[in-house]
């Protein structure tokens, strides 16, 4: 067992019990149970509400807090629409957040700004008085749901800024956090980065080589709205464009000041900055009163709490007891402090405080909040594994989705996406289908074409490609679906990868891509065979040399899971382990029976007798007869009973923006309260919908994330600190080819959205010709540079001349000239790298031996 002290001051001491504090006169006005969303800043003498007009911005001098208060599940921020909210203990009630943000001012302010936060927060609970979730947030490093409210992203200015001076600020996520960087200087510039120089007569906006689309996108149009005027559309100062790299390309008034300011000689780039959170799982751990010895202690005037270590994920709701208190580290996705409704209440005051300990004692940046028992929000629930959703309004939803029975084709689901969402079928599988087996090297590789491949019989050692087509109201949609069994080795399932990637080349890329395991098959697939598919143990082979059929064995006794058909699917029993199921099928020769549990519904019952698919004898249990038990025989064990399912109240999806790194790495951004105008174009997201993972690729989100969709949602599950099923279906969609059961999970999709968007070359084509720059390289507009040599890590001249032993790692000793930038290359070759890649490979190397490059 695990055992910390974490060191801080208790709750009460730390932000005032609410019985102690005065109430502050500007909270009296906060309405109790209507929608709201207000911002206050905070200063030692005073309070100050602020005006709409100022809300998103944030000096790190000064401490605010963000009281929000809306219906649950509905957009939240400043545009939200006062409405009374009836709290009926129906599953309606009001979420609402309380975020206390303090900057991280110089001179070791940013303690006494947390604490002065966290003072006028308690002053403002005890004023609403109703159950809320409290953050702590840092700054830099705010929680998705604060940046939820912020459309349009948020600045972080500095306090004592010299006015009328040049200001250099960055650029940073989808929600962009446009943070003023001081001093003025090559330091601040990382080539993963977008920065923006704000000077008297001109914007130079300098994008990094190595920054992603989104951010050059959102870069060029904040530094259009520093550029213009009172009246829109009418720039007062000039935009000129800054490549990595191509500096001096820029025409020479620009250059001459970007020399000025940064001076273009002494150029030094930071590289791009490497994944900082380690995947690990979230841990759970149980808060208590302190002894006066412990195993493990950590520095502090005063213990807040001893926290006992009590498993790692997978957690589960079971976990949190009512009488307790809890801290949950879930790594980036912040520290979490959970109290039971009948936990002690110094306990509870501490909890707070003995999440801040845990989040200073491992180290960790990122937001820390509280919440009470029945007020989870969905990024805690989304910690722990088959949390039961709360929410009243969606329950309709998923009850109508799961009893639906009919208007279930592609026609009527378009009309109703929100029904394919949930349901998660695109149509009724009454489409096309055609199969192929997956043959191992043993077989001579490559794919066998089925015959029938509406049988419906799959086996655990091999690997099938399903390709899928049904016809829509704008025309034919194509799904290809490669399903894996859980028996299948490696080395097949890599062949079978790979051919399903070559066929979905070969139909124009075109087809949705799906990634399918055994036993974790979606319900559309299932839907497909109309609830008859079955996976037998071994191969197709065993039955059928030839592997143009899949013929199912004559003798097995297969386990029946689902009350739909789009839930059903039969596994055979091997003598292996114990298994439960409510029905159980037994084919022996011509014979077959079906058994039901005394504990099976009407709807299991059904399900089994479809899937026997001939005539078959009907067995409940307790009233089995001896030709039942003597065609068993000596598996009679294996027939194992299950007890009644409740029924899932799964979590919403949940959407995040994908980063691309180094080679292999990848960045999750979570934007809470999603809509269709969070996807762009230029960029790429994972909608996590938990029972499978949809990767969403923008028309311009470049071939690199093409290419490793399915590396990405597997990067996804493994960073996911609920230690997500790595087996957990992966669906890839392109752009304007979204099935309803995708568009579906957002509200008022439109197809013609993005008919009228903006590409980043046309915005620094727009930039440029108002400003009148015509400096900057064209080529690169179109943003992360596919070029060889813009892909390759920047270094000084002077390094790549030095010893070999001093030689970064990444750099081959053939080709140093690729480590050059621009800028360096010309100067160095008197050429640019396109010139000097057209000369013979004699001249290439006699060049880079007279420059010492080689």
């Amino acid at each position: 067992m695990h055992i910390l002290e974490v060191g801080a001051e208790q709750l009460e001491e730390e932000i005032g019990s609410p019985r102690a504090v005065p109430q502050e006169a500007v909270f009296r006005t906060v309405p109790k149970d209507c929608t709201v969303f207000l911002v206050w800043r905070i200063t030692e003498s005073c309070t100050e509400l602020l005006p709409r007009s100022h809300y998103g911005t944030f000096y790190d001098g000064d401490a605010y807090l963000v009281y929000s208060c809306s219906h649950p599940g509905q957009p939240a921020g400043p545009d939200v629409i006062r409405r009374e909210i009836r709290e009926n203990g129906n599953g309606e009630y009001a979420e609402r957040h309380v975020h206390a943000w303090a900057g991280g001012a110089a001179g070791g302010a940013g303690g006494a700004l947390t604490t002065l936060a966290l003072r006028r927060a308690s002053q403002l609970l005890a004023h609403v008085a109703r159950p809320l979730v409290l953050h702590r947030e840092t700054a830099t490093r705010e929680s998705a749901r604060m940046l939820s409210y912020f459309r349009d992203g948020i600045r972080i200015l500095r306090s004592g800024a010299m006015n009328g001076g040049p200001r250099l600020y960055r650029v940073r996520g989808h929600r962009p956090v446009v943070l003023q960087m001081e001093p003025v200087s090559w330091a601040q510039l990382a080539s993963d980065g977008v920065f923006v120089l704000d000077t008297a007569n001109l914007i130079v906006l300098w994008l990094g080589r190595a920054a992603n689309l989104i951010e050059k996108t959102f870069g060029a149009k904040i530094a259009y709205r520093m550029a213009r005027g009172p009246e829109k559309g009418m720039l007062v100062r000039r935009i000129a464009i800054a490549h990595d790299g191509y500096e001096q390309t820029l025409p020479p008034a620009d250059r001459e000041l970007l020399n000025t300011l940064l001076e273009l000689r002494s150029r030094s780039m930071r590289p791009p900055s490497p994944v900082s959170d380690t995947p690990r799982p979230a841990r759970l751990y149980k808060v208590t009163q302190p002894p006066r010895t412990s195993p493990i202690a950590m520095p502090s005037q005063k213990p807040a709490a001893r926290l006992e270590e009590i498993k790692c994920a997978p957690l589960n709701r079971e976990d949190l007891r009512e009488d307790s208190v809890y801290i949950i580290d879930g790594g980036s996705r912040g520290v979490w402090a959970w109290v039971g409704s009948s936990a002690p209440v110094g306990e509870a005051r501490g909890a707070l405080a003995a999440a801040r300990g845990l989040a200073r004692a491992k180290r960790l940046t990122g937001p820390v909040a509280t919440m009470v028992s029945g007020r989870e929000p969905l990024e805690f629930a989304a910690l722990f594994h088959m949390w039961s959703w709360a929410d009243a309004r969606r329950d309709i939803r998923v009850r109508a989705a799961r009893s639906a029975t009919t208007k279930l084709d592609a026609v009527s689901l378009a009309s109703n996406a929100w029904l394919a969402a949930e349901a998660q079928v695109p149509d009724d599988g009454s489409g096309s289908l055609r199969m192929w087996r997956v043959r191992g090297e043993a077989e001579g590789g490559a794919l066998q074409e089925l015959e029938r491949p509406q049988t419906a019989a799959f086996y655990d050692q091999d690997c099938y490609l399903a390709l899928y087509t049904y016809h829509t109201p704008t025309g034919d949609q194509t799904i290809l679906y490669y399903w894996m069994g859980g028996s299948s080795p490696n080395d097949l399932r890599n062949l079978g990868a790979k051919e399903a990637k070559d066929l979905c080349i070969k139909l124009g890329r075109l087809p949705i891509q799906a990634w399918v395991y055994q036993g974790k098959e979606p319900a559309h697939f299932l839907q497909i065979f109309k609830g008859r598919m079955i996976t037998y143990i071994g191969s197709a082979i065993e039955y059928d040399p030839s592997g143009r059929r899949v013929v199912p064995p004559s003798r097995a006794l297969i386990r029946v899971s689902g009350q739909y058909a789009r839930e059903a699917r039969g596994v055979e029993v091997g003598r292996g382990g114990l298994t439960r199921g409510a029905c159980y099928v037994l084919r022996e020769g011509a014979r077959v029976w079906v058994w039901c549990a005394a504990s099976a519904t009407g709807d299991e019952r059904e399900v089994a007798k479809n899937m026997a698919a001939s005539d078959h004898t009907l067995v409940m249990q307790g009233k089995e007869k001896h030709d039942f038990w003597n065609a068993l025989g000596d598996r009679r064990p294996l027939l194992v009973a299950s007890p009644l399912k409740e029924v899932e109240r799964p979590l919403p999806p949940r959407l995040f923006y994908i980063s691309l790194g180094a080679a292999g790495q990848y960045s999750f951004e979570e934007i809470i309260s999603f809509s269709q105008y969070e996807l762009a174009p230029e960029m790429s997201a994972i909608l996590d919908a938990h029972a499978a993972v949809f990767v969403w690729l923008g028309a311009h989100s470049g071939p690199r994330a093409k290419d490793d969709a399915r590396a990405i949602a597997q990067c996804y599950l493994a960073n996911d600190p609920a230690a997500r099923d790595p087996e957990t279906p992966i669906l890839v969609i392109s752009q304007g080819r979204e099935p309803p059961n995708f568009t579906g999970f957002f509200p008022h999709w439109k197809t013609s959205m993005w008919k009228g968007h903006k590409s980043f070359n046309a915005i620094v084509s727009v930039l440029e010709g108002k400003a009148i720059v015509r400096g900057s390289n064209s080529a690169l507009h179109n943003g992360n540079s596919e070029n060889r040599f813009d892909q390759h890590e920047k270094y000084p001249l002077s390094v790549l001349r030095g010893p070999k032993e001093h030689m970064p790692q990444d750099v081959d000793p053939l080709t140093k000239e690729l480590y050059l930038t621009h800028d360096d290359f010309v100067s160095t070759f008197t050429m640019a790298y396109n010139e000097f890649r057209s000369l013979p490979l004699w001249k290439q190397k006699e060049l880079k031996k007279s420059v010492g490059l080689f």
